[in-house]
């Protein structure tokens, strides 16, 4: 698992449901559509050819009245269906009671009471079933049917323990959908709050550091500053001064500037200096020893001559091998830490620092405030940080030009 420090830009659509999920959208209602009807049609057949065998006379005229308004009924109903979010119990109770009339609208009715049910609000939940069972008794009990029953009955005392059967089956896969999206919605909910609240503690972290460096300026810039200014001043409102005072108040100046830009190119390298530490000399790798033997679980191995390396450069790699340090003190207390100079004099300065993780550690990350640091400083003199997890260990490693 590797994991990129520099904070990536995130693209978000602003303009609601994507075109492609608009067609997903249709892609679904036709599907919905086209499958409420195939069963439809089938049913209907079926129906049909059962009530044939058992002595229906196709050619007579109520027959031909209950199929033609069988028919009509269930074409109302499967188009009712793209209704079903606008008005979902109106138009499920409707398609419900027309379900008792059509069987070509029984997968129709069926399917709302998913949908409806996906609402997972049982009031409703009992209105549409109940419209079911009501319109289904209404035609039994009066005929309405291509071959009515003797006895109805008793032809309900065994169709509507079936019937509610079937409605408990179709209540169970809708409320069962709608658990599931309530559930993907809130987890949904909860990674854009947390990616909002990660971007709100970089955003604060990084405007730290940008305070730590305003700090930094101000208090190394200061000082050099006003002599540029006050001896610049005398320089313009001193006439009688000597030549060789002059030339001395210019080099003045002259030192003073030169020193400012030196130490505003030190101060833009230090990101993360702690007041209590701005009026010390800044450490650089030769101080690596003194600070690696502050933390007893650390090692040190250099295989690079480090002398000749530029006192910018040096303190950028100071600075982050201790963020290394603190980092890997904060989240693995107690466990062994490497820490490798290599590179090639001249050109490059790699530092490797290496960390076991704690068991509870290998599959969670922090917050990562610690790696946005050493990713600032080694941006700021044109290197590269990462950080991945390689066989249960953190490893940071850093690439620095050597000028």
């Amino acid at each position: 698992m590797t994991v990129d420090i520099a904070h990536p830009a995130n693209g978000q659509s602003i303009r609601g449901v994507p075109r492609s999920g608009r067609w997903r959208r249709l892609g679904g209602e036709a599907w919905r559509l086209l499958a409420a009807l195939t069963a439809g049609v089938l049913l209907f057949i079926v129906n049909f050819g059962l009530s044939v065998e058992s002595g229906l006379a196709p050619d007579d005229l109520r027959t031909g009245g209950i199929l033609l308004a069988d028919l009509v009924l269930g074409l109302v109903a499967v188009l009712l269906i793209p209704l079903r979010r606008r008005a979902p119990v109106v138009v499920g109770t409707l398609v419900a009671v027309v379900a008792g009339f059509s069987t070509l609208a029984v997968p129709a009715a069926l399917l709302m009471l998913v949908s409806v049910a996906t609402r997972r609000r049982w009031q409703e939940i009992a209105v549409v079933s109940s419209g079911v069972i009501a319109s289904s008794v209404v035609v039994e009990m009066t005929g309405a049917t291509l071959l009515p029953s003797a006895d109805p009955l008793s032809e309900l005392g065994l169709f509507v323990p079936l019937l509610v059967a079937v409605l408990a089956v179709a209540i169970a896969i809708g409320i069962s959908i709608g658990g599931r999206r309530e559930l993907v919605a809130s987890l949904r909910e909860r990674a854009q709050l947390s990616r909002r609240e990660q971007a709100l503690r970089e955003s604060r972290a990084r405007e730290h550091e940008r305070t730590r460096i305003a700090q930094e300026m101000h208090d190394a810039l200061g000082h050099r500053l006003s002599l540029v200014a006050m001896h610049a001043a005398a320089l313009r409102y001193r006439t009688d001064l000597t030549s060789a005072e002059t030339r001395s108040a210019v080099d003045l100046v002259h030192d003073n500037s030169r020193c400012a830009l030196q130490e505003l190119r030190e101060v833009l390298a230090v990101l993360r200096e702690h007041p209590d530490d701005a009026s010390s000399p800044l450490p650089t790798l030769a101080d690596l020893d003194d600070l690696v033997a502050q933390h007893p679980d650390a090692s040190l191995q250099v295989d690079v001559d480090t002398a000749g390396i530029p006192v910018t450069v040096s303190r950028h790699a100071f600075r982050i091998v201790q963020e290394c340090l603190t980092n890997a003190r904060k989240h693995a207390p107690g466990r062994r830490v490497c820490v490798a100079l290599s590179g090639e004099v001249g050109k490059t300065l790699c530092i490797s620092v290496s960390n076991e993780l704690l068991e509870a550690m290998a599959s969670t990350s922090g917050g990562g405030f610690g790696l946005i640091g050493i990713d600032e400083r080694a941006r700021t003199v044109g290197g590269s940080a990462r950080a991945h997890v390689d066989g249960g260990a953190h490893i940071v490693e850093v690439e620095l030009p050597w000028t």
